[in-house]
């Protein structure tokens, strides 16, 4: 039983870093790089290696797809601290998403980029329902923020989770397309500005009011 345990836990580290690799891959290069021989070039593995734990590119993708809406989910959980408002969580978390982008560590947002491309009607499903996930947790904030007079009245949270979701996936696409020649943080901050406005109360805390580090 605890060898049997200890294969599958292997097995899974060895799928998330062919995962990990394939994002690799993404980022340096570009999503039509993203193949078996180059994954396996990545991780220095032999493309059987690879097609005993996936098999095809098709089932890698499925489980960046997984990973990426973990990711985007726990940005916005750690992003919860104590005193701060709906308003500041949702800058926090969407700072952490634009932080390890620019590190080159996150690539959410541009394996859902990759998925809706490729026009595979299983993966576009999945990656729906990754996203239906994501702005179903910020029009959360923003019902939250709503109640605590914080956001607008007025304000439709699922249409503004929406509009959230695409700034940040506008942003990144514009950003890889224009071969990062400008600042990712700066770029955010304009646009964030605008859509904080347009949201908040007048009585809302001043933005980037919040307690300890993102």
């Amino acid at each position: 039983m605890v060898a049997r345990t200890q294969r599958r836990q292997r097995t899974e580290i060895r799928r998330a870093e062919i995962a990990d690799a394939a994002g690799s891959v993404m980022v340096r290069r570009g999503s039509e790089h993203i193949t078996i021989k180059e994954i396996a070039r990545e991780i220095s593995l032999s493309e059987g290696a690879i097609y005993r734990h996936f098999r095809n590119k098709r089932d890698i993708l499925s489980l960046m797809v997984e990973h990426a809406e973990d990711s985007l989910l726990n940005d916005i959980d750690r992003s919860f601290k104590p005193g701060r408002t709906p308003l500041q969580i949702l800058e926090t978390a969407l700072q952490k998403h634009v932080s390890s982008i620019r590190q080159r560590q996150g690539v959410s947002f541009q394996v859902i980029a990759e998925v809706v491309s490729l026009g595979d009607k299983k993966l576009n499903e999945q990656a729906s329902e990754a996203l239906d996930a994501y702005t179903s947790r910020i029009r959360g904030l923003l019902s939250s923020g709503i109640k605590a007079g914080e956001v607008r009245k007025e304000v439709d949270p699922k249409a503004a989770a929406l509009l959230v979701a695409s700034m940040i996936q506008g942003l990144v696409n514009s950003w890889f397309l224009s071969n990062r020649d400008f600042n990712l943080e700066e770029r955010y901050e304009v646009l964030w500005d605008i859509l904080r406005k347009a949201l908040a109360t007048e009585d809302a805390k001043p933005r980037g009011t919040r307690d300890g580090p993102p």
